[in-house]
Parts: C-alpha cells; sequence; structure tokens
C-alpha cells in the first residue's frame, strides 16, 4: 500500500463544503497543543447521515475535527460511535481469538447489572474484582486512575488493554453503556466531594 500525502487545506475545505456545510464555516490551523492540524467548523447546519458520513469522509484520518455547536458534537460523536461499532467489535473478537480469550468473553445482562458485568471483564482478564474498573453514574464503567499510575500501568498494559478488548468485544454497548477513562484531576475532585 502506498501512503500518500495528506490532503491540503484548500483541499480538505472543498472536501467539506461537497458536505453542503458552508466554506465560511470551515476553518483549519495547525494547534501546537494538539501537535496536529485541526479542523474547526461553527455550524454544520442541517443534520442527515449522508452529510455526517461525507463530513468523517473529508476529515478522517488526517484532521482532529472540532465541532463548535454542542449538540452538533453529541451527534457527530454518537453517529461516529454507532459507524465504528461493528469494526470495533470485530477488531477486539480477533485479538481476543488470537490470544485464546474469546471463550471467556462475558455476555452483558441488564438484569444483573453493570457491576457484576464490571466484575466479569475483571475475572476475564486475570484480575481481582474491582483493582481495574470502577462504576460510573449508572451506565459507565471507568478505569481506575489508580489502575494506570506509575509502575503499576506498566505491570499492567497488558490487562488494561485486555479489558478495553472485552469490553469493545462484549454487546455492553448494545445496552447503551461505555467504558472511559477519567482525568487525575476529576478523580481527586470527586474524591474530595
Amino acid at each position: 500500500m502506498i501512503d500518500l500525502p495528506p490532503p491540503t487545506y484548500e483541499q480538505t475545505i472543498e472536501a467539506i463544503a461537497r458536505c453542503d456545510i458552508p466554506t465560511a464555516n470551515i476553518r483549519i490551523t495547525y494547534e501546537d497543543y494538539l501537535q496536529s492540524d485541526e479542523v474547526t467548523i461553527s455550524d454544520l447546519g442541517e443534520l442527515t447521515d449522508e452529510k455526517l458520513q461525507c463530513l468523517k469522509a473529508a476529515v478522517h484520518p488526517f484532521y482532529i475535527l472540532t465541532l463548535q455547536d454542542e449538540a452538533q458534537r453529541a451527534a457527530f460523536y454518537k453517529f461516529s460511535k454507532r459507524e465504528d461499532r461493528p469494526k470495533q467489535r470485530a477488531e477486539a473478537r480477533e485479538w481476543l481469538r488470537s490470544k485464546d480469550l474469546l471463550d471467556r468473553l462475558p455476555t452483558f445482562d441488564p438484569k444483573q447489572g453493570i457491576q457484576d458485568f464490571s466484575v466479569a471483564l475483571e475475572l476475564a482478564c486475570g484480575l481481582e474484582p474491582g483493582s481495574a474498573l470502577m462504576v460510573r453514574e449508572a451506565a459507565s464503567l471507568a478505569v481506575r486512575p489508580d489502575f494506570v499510575l506509575g509502575n503499576k500501568f506498566k505491570k499492567s498494559a497488558d490487562a488494561l488493554y485486555c479489558l478495553t478488548q472485552m469490553f469493545a468485544a462484549s454487546d455492553a454497548s448494545e445496552h447503551g453503556f461505555d467504558l472511559f477513562f477519567i482525568g487525575n484531576a476529576a478523580y481527586v475532585e470527586e474524591d474530595k466531594k
């Protein structure tokens, strides 16, 4: 496969404009703090799956996309998650199969709840229950910040990857559950409450 250079800013703006997004709403800049080029769009206009698919194709994989409108950003995230889910699930299942872990994959049972599923994930990856995951809100699991800090993270990197692959291969997302990481500052603030 031949690696092609990324499209120019002008080519990218043209591709985004073909998605029925006014060029006046599009800005591309290089951001030092991201170490990447960022496409910022102030307003997408009317949202359709076709427009969101077109936009995703226009910026991926070369640009970071920032949508300034919060509702449009949430809609794009939801669309991308739905579109990417089958591929991510298949890739995760293949990784588990290659490690002879697929038969350990727990099935999410909404009647048992997210806490039981969290324990099942940890056990499937050879971890002590409660050592790596915690329930956040009613529909989310988070990786415990203390699990990924310091030397413990270096020793636990394989286990962390196992957890993320187990979650991706499972059917928990279809039930509206997410797995995410919490920044250390947010974790400390939460503990102070």
